[in-house]
């Protein structure tokens, strides 16, 4: 990083802690009850210095940036939630901007926050996902990203495993790929209705989730922020639900073209990932 630059993410920096003394509640998502720790804000700090200074060095303009949150093993999936990272913002450089859950509530929120709050979600680990859309796709999310379209797409009330073509729901990483596609629908789509029935979405694949009956029963599942209405009668007799994953969305968005290349980033490591070899990278998400 030049000392510009430097300077620069020094002075984001020394905002992001400042901000974090009068905030912690709702470091990293929209609320939070377990406290932050030193070494949870030293090991977000450090993310978000490797992320900062890569996004640097590249010539984006605006990425999907994600995150690990709960170890999601047993669902074999990696990464829990993405949201887009805009270079140039008035809330300052590489600004987040992507929905949230309200303190485990049935509501949801968009918001736009640092580098360091993003990463501040106490993660099973410390690790990131950068993907840099082709250079047209982000031209036309730049200029989304400062439309009315953002709130147009946003519906509040969330479901963690909502149905990808849910009316009544909506869970981060799907206003993420909803608002990718109405973008990419070059204004033939206005609403969330309209962008679920449009020819680019036919093609996308939700993941599938499995949870038998006896886990929704005895493993604390019934909470405000999760619910399984929204999804077919036989499905929810078979315990398998298909919803929006950070994997799914980075596999339809590379298969539709629209991917230029990815990294993945630790607090030690950034592998960085392109052409063919992103869809060999799709089973470490």
């Amino acid at each position: 990083m030049t000392g510009l630059g430097k300077r620069r993410f020094n002075r984001l920096l020394l905002g992001g802690l400042l901000a974090l003394l009068t905030t912690v509640a709702w470091a990293g998502t929209a609320c939070t009850e377990k406290p932050l720790t030193p070494e949870g804000l030293a090991n977000a700090s450090r993310l978000a210095v490797k992320v900062f200074e890569t996004l640097e060095r590249s010539d984006a303009q605006v990425v999907i940036l994600g995150r690990v949150g709960a170890d999601l093993s047993k669902y074999r999936l990696r990464f829990s939630h993405v949201g887009f990272a805009i270079r140039e913002h008035p809330r300052g450089r590489w600004t987040v901007i992507h929905l949230l859950n309200r303190c485990g509530t049935e509501g949801s929120g968009l918001y736009d926050e640092g580098l360091i709050n993003f990463f501040l979600d106490d993660p099973f680990a410390y690790e990131a996902l950068i993907v840099v859309p082709s250079s047209g796709v982000q031209q036309a999310l730049v200029d989304a990203l400062h439309s009315p379209r953002v709130w147009r797409l946003h519906q509040p009330r969330y479901n963690t495993i909502a149905h990808p073509q849910s009316p009544d729901f909506q869970n981060s990483n799907q206003w993420l790929l909803e608002l990718m596609v109405a973008t990419l629908a070059k204004g033939a789509v206005n609403n969330r209705s309209e962008t679920q029935r449009h020819p680019l979405m036919q093609s996308y694949q939700p993941e599938t989730i499995r949870i038998d009956r006896l886990t929704r029963i005895g493993g604390g599942l019934f909470k405000a922020n999760l619910t399984f209405t929204d999804h077919p009668l036989a499905d929810r007799l078979k315990g398998e639900y298909q919803t929006v994953t950070v994997r799914s969305v980075i596999r339809f968005l590379h298969r539709s073209g629209w991917l230029e290349r990815m990294q993945l980033v630790d607090l030690n490591t950034t592998r960085p990932f392109a052409g063919a070899n992103i869809e060999s990278a799709m089973g470490r998400l």
